[in-house]
């Protein structure tokens, strides 16, 4: 009865077990994924802007060269290259404000992931003829402002030491990113209308937004940029001679740090767990190798030899694994599918970023963790079946009669 319980509790140790690693690298996955991706689509992964730009939040106009801009779309690796101008102002409907930063972009930009965070609405028509004074605004932000599509945001802006722009915007459509603190300083607009409020030229811009090809090696991009520039600085292209590349994780290395963080702590929790778990099997085993004691004399009485009785007891503790993963596998592949649909666990943006638990199942972490705790936990069991080579068959027998 005792030997039952504890096979039991072995095998929901290691069920227990598979799900809590499971589940913590969804986790991780999940805000490495949903993090990462949010930054990349809301600020490129790299930006070409005046030195000026490290700074601050909005960087001094430049006028790159054409053939400049040719050259860094044409380096292996870059998907796309768009000019953008930023700026920033005060958004008011009612007694509600909101600051607010302005994304000003045109027809070139590669607006796919806008796009696929719309919720309402639609994005400003950037290939209209003139200009439609739109805005593409976050839920977060029209929730404060207390707006929907189609209302009007009046926005306030200071440039420089002239006195305060005022202008009306129409909201086009609303966004969710996930990144609540980020959505609400967030806001996409024409870049003709940015333009004109900060009373900018035509050709003139914040900087140029690199997006890359999944898979591209961002360092790798980010030297030849630089490479580019101090070429073309050196044939007397001035118009380049104040530019600098910001990759995203320069822009936001206490993000990258903290979802490194998190990968990290991943490993620790599944190093505990899989302690705890081969405890368990191993106790486990010892128990069956005990309890089979006279069974083991009697085989080897017979002529067996002590490498296959041990092969018996380990494709027992493999099963009792086996049974506990499967269970293990379908209970945290299950609690991950809730959440990924209904979402019931949320989150304090201003602590994790994000107001929802993010989860993703990788399955080739997944198979690789099930494989690997198998093959460990089988390892790890030869040490305690290697009582069945001490057990003499007289003894046991004896102990039989």
């Amino acid at each position: 009865m005792k030997k039952n319980k504890m096979m039991r509790l072995a095998s929901v140790t290691v069920g227990l077990g598979i799900a809590v690693m499971i589940i913590t690298l969804s986790v991780v996955a999940g805000f490495r994924e949903q993090i990462n991706g949010a930054l990349r689509g809301m600020m490129a992964d790299m930006t070409i802007c005046d030195v000026s730009g490290l700074m601050r939040q909005e960087s001094e106009a430049v006028v790159p060269s054409a053939e400049f801009v040719a050259e860094v779309g044409a380096i292996k690796g870059v998907r796309s290259v768009a000019p953008q101008v930023t700026l920033n102002g005060m958004a008011k409907s009612g007694d509600n404000v909101a600051g607010l930063q302005i994304k000003g972009i045109d027809t070139q930009y590669d607006t796919a992931w806008w796009q696929s965070v719309l919720l309402e609405g639609a994005l400003p028509d950037l290939a209209a003829e003139h200009r439609g004074k739109e805005l593409l605004l976050s839920e977060a932000t029209a929730r404060k402002l207390d707006v929907a599509v189609g209302d009007k945001v009046e926005m306030l802006f200071a440039v420089g030491d002239e006195r305060p722009r005022r202008d009306r915007f129409k909201v086009s459509g609303i966004f969710r990113t996930g990144l609540e603190e980020m959505d609400l300083r967030m806001a996409v607009g024409d870049v003709r209308d940015v333009r004109r409020i900060a009373g900018w030229a035509d050709d003139e811009v914040s900087g140029y937004d690199v997006m890359l090809a999944e898979g591209a090696d961002a360092e790798s991009v980010s030297d030849e940029i630089f490479q580019i520039i101090d070429r073309r600085y050196d044939a007397g292209d001035e118009s380049v001679g104040s530019l600098v590349v910001n990759s995203i994780r320069e822009r936001f290395p206490v993000v990258f740090d903290w979802l490194k963080a998190h990968s990290v702590n991943a490993r620790v929790i599944i190093v505990i767990i899989m302690v705890v778990v081969l405890f368990n099997m191993a106790a486990a085993m010892l128990i069956m190798v005990l309890d089979r004691t006279a069974m083991i004399g009697s085989l080897k009485a017979l002529g067996m030899r002590n490498g296959a009785i041990r092969r018996m007891f380990l494709y027992r503790a493999a099963r009792l694994f086996a049974v506990g993963a499967l269970w293990g596998n379908v209970v945290a592949l299950a609690l991950v599918g809730v959440q990924a649909v209904w979402h019931p666990v949320e989150l304090n943006p201003s602590g994790y970023m994000l107001a929802e638990l993010p989860v993703k199942v990788e399955l080739w972490r997944v198979v690789l963790l099930n494989v690997g705790a198998m093959a460990v936990t089988v390892l790890t069991m030869l040490l305690p079946s290697a009582m069945i080579a001490r057990i003499s068959p007289s003894e046991s027998l004896k102990y039989k009669l």
